[in-house]
């Protein structure tokens, strides 16, 4: 279930970009990408502190999803040839107001440490997010070209091959040769496009959709085993609230917070995960055509 969420929201992401890319002209092409983007951006921001569980996780949602408008906000005025000069610093205000979230909730709360770590990864995704913006402004896709496209295909075979429901150690691996060859034959059927930028785009994007998919599974792994500790108590690695949740009434952190069931911690983290194999990808993509393609 979570396998198909995680692609639903992959495919549904990229679809969005894609569409958005070929939005003219160039000008409202750009702000449109950028409404994708943002959109994608808010999703990942609400739904990953959930994910890994954070005890406060609306301040934490709340700077990703500045750090992250901001960075693409910047991405689309910033004068080019440098459209992500700003990334970096935006991703550091990040950092340190995730930082400022756990300070002002006090000394000996949970998880303060954590939700630290957490929310500067989540800062980190949400800015590489700017990418897609900047990608989409260089020459080759600002008039259109398809180079966008060749980076969706590719997305989008990554993630068909990683719902498979076989072992993970067969998909990985599947996920990421399938981005590369689609990569690589969708650009000799496309004459702008040169086959080795498009074959290390497939792999650079397969590899992050691969690596995010694990991330699913591995949830869904540790959820499973956190409801059997939760039925049987004298096996360690019960996640707090477990036995509250088994049950069949919410647990409660120290802060007041309701603590979700797994399920619905599951749904969410898979959306957020999946909105984030494709946002993650963004100034990756940009740097590798900046690259090659000039």
């Amino acid at each position: 279930m979570r396998t198909k969420t995680f692609a639903a929201a992959s495919l549904v992401a990229v679809a969005a970009l894609v569409a958005s890319s070929y939005i003219g002209p160039d000008r409202a092409g750009s702000w449109a990408i950028w409404a994708v983007v943002c959109a994608c951006i808010l999703v990942f921001a609400w739904g990953y502190p959930r994910l890994v569980g954070m005890p406060a996780p609306l301040p934490v949602s709340t700077v990703i999803a500045l750090a992250g408008i901001g960075a693409a906000t910047a991405a689309t005025v910033a004068p080019m040839p440098s459209p992500l000069q700003w990334m970096g610093a935006f991703g550091a205000v990040g950092v340190i107001l995730v930082f400022v979230t756990q300070l002002v909730r006090g000394t000996g709360q949970r998880q303060r440490l954590e939700s630290t770590l957490g929310g500067c990864a989540g800062v980190l995704v949400v800015v590489f997010g700017s990418g897609w913006v900047a990608a989409d402004r260089l020459t080759p896709n600002a008039t259109n070209g398809s180079m966008m496209l060749l980076s969706g295909l590719s997305i989008a075979s990554a993630v068909l091959v990683s719902a498979i429901p076989w072992p993970e150690r067969l998909t990985a691996p599947l996920g990421l040769l399938a981005a590369i060859l689609v990569g690589g034959v969708a650009s000799v059927l496309v004459a702008d496009v040169p086959v080795i930028p498009a074959v290390v785009v497939g792999a650079v994007v397969g590899s992050v959709v691969v690596c995010f998919h694990v991330l699913v599974v591995s949830e869904a792994q540790v959820l499973r085993a956190g409801s059997f500790s939760a039925v049987a108590p004298g096996v360690p690695g019960a996640p707090a609230g477990a036995a509250d949740e088994a049950a069949g009434t919410p647990g409660s952190s120290p802060e007041g917070a309701t603590v979700a069931p797994s399920g619905v911690l599951g749904i969410w983290g898979a959306i957020a995960v999946g909105v984030a194999s494709v946002i993650a990808s963004g100034a990756l993509v940009y740097y590798v055509e900046r690259l090659l393609l000039h």
